[in-house]
């Protein structure tokens, strides 16, 4: 199976892309739409400890590009690398983000490609929530809840 295996997402946001850059860098915006815990803000280089919504799934993130309100990259442990891109268009921002690098083989790196592509979807449809009126939606909330009881 092809090692190029990825998810990828994108989504236009009525916001500015330094918004959109910095709900991924700062814990108190990150715990708005997507994470219960962070233990600081992405820097390039160090980690930092994230607990998602999911009880028990966390995990460490290591910034690996900084381009505040262009681009951002990060390494989660050894699982996967996630990369985003941000694009001004029409007063808002194109938001582009491919999740690769995926440790497993075969259909497996299928299956994590897909389940990242849906998780990614549920992440950016509630971060254009916030941005856009201010308050998360519950969007991933909602899909940590239906994770746990199917569980």
């Amino acid at each position: 199976m092809a090692k190029d295996v990825q998810a990828r997402v994108t989504m236009f946001i009525q916001a500015p892309p330094e918004e959109v850059y910095a709900a991924f860098i700062e814990p108190q915006q990150l715990t708005k739409f997507w994470l219960s815990k962070v233990s600081g803000p992405l820097n390039l280089g160090k980690a930092v400890h994230w607990n998602f919504m999911v009880e028990g799934a966390e995990i460490d993130a290591t910034a690996t590009k900084m381009e505040p309100g262009k681009k951002l990259a990060w390494k989660w442990s050894d699982k996967s690398t996630v990369s985003i891109d941000l694009e001004v268009l029409d007063g808002g921002t194109a938001i582009t983000l491919i999740n690769g690098d995926f440790p497993q083989h075969g259909t497996e790196r299928i299956e994590a490609a897909l389940n990242a592509t849906e998780g990614f979807s549920i992440v950016l449809a509630d971060l254009k929530t916030l941005l856009e009126t201010g308050t998360s939606a519950g969007i991933t909330k909602a899909k940590a809840k239906l994770i746990a009881l199917r569980q």
